[in-house]
């Protein structure tokens, strides 16, 4: 038998950090000034229409940006994307600043894109709701773009890794 513990939230965040996540940079653009953020928190939701959700932590100073713009890419990132995405996570480095260290173009929707990214959806926020301390986009995929040639960069138990098949 196995025992179990009381739920708390340190064991929940201790629980959450082993499973494995891919790792995105969502982004958007508000009055052409590009902004964006580090995140595991995305998942398809369903295919009729495409749709995904986002969970955005509601103190990040991008969620606000997000609910006035409505517009978002998710930028799925390969396994050489790491420093970017620690860049895309750091308080250090905020707003725009963010986009200096790698290539990036602007989708026909006006919100950036990242030239090498595995994928990226061009999204539309249809929906909204807070839970708790984060904020749900639910987020209508209207355009994508696919690179699929190289391996997914993961989370997991607080590092980044890579995927190798088994």
């Amino acid at each position: 038998m196995i025992s179990e513990t009381p739920m708390s939230s340190d064991l929940f965040k201790q629980s959450m950090r082993l499973l494995a996540g891919g790792v995105c940079i969502v982004a958007t653009s508000d009055n052409g000034e590009w902004h964006g953020l580090t995140m595991t928190a995305v998942c398809s939701l369903t295919t009729d229409p495409p749709s995904l959700i986002a969970c955005v932590n509601r103190g990040a100073g991008t969620r606000g940006i997000i609910s006035v713009t409505r517009r978002v890419s998710v930028n799925i990132l390969s396994d050489d994307h790491s420093g970017l995405a620690e860049r895309f996570g750091s308080p250090a480095v905020r707003g725009p600043d963010r986009f200096d260290a790698h290539d990036w173009t602007e989708l026909a929707s006006g919100v950036p894109a990242l030239v090498d990214a595995l994928a990226v959806l061009d999204c539309e926020v249809i929906r909204e709701t807070e839970l708790g301390q984060h904020c749900v986009f639910f987020c209508e995929v209207k355009n994508s773009r696919l690179q699929p040639d190289r391996k997914p960069l993961v989370h997991f138990n607080r590092e980044f890794c890579a995927v190798q098949p088994v």
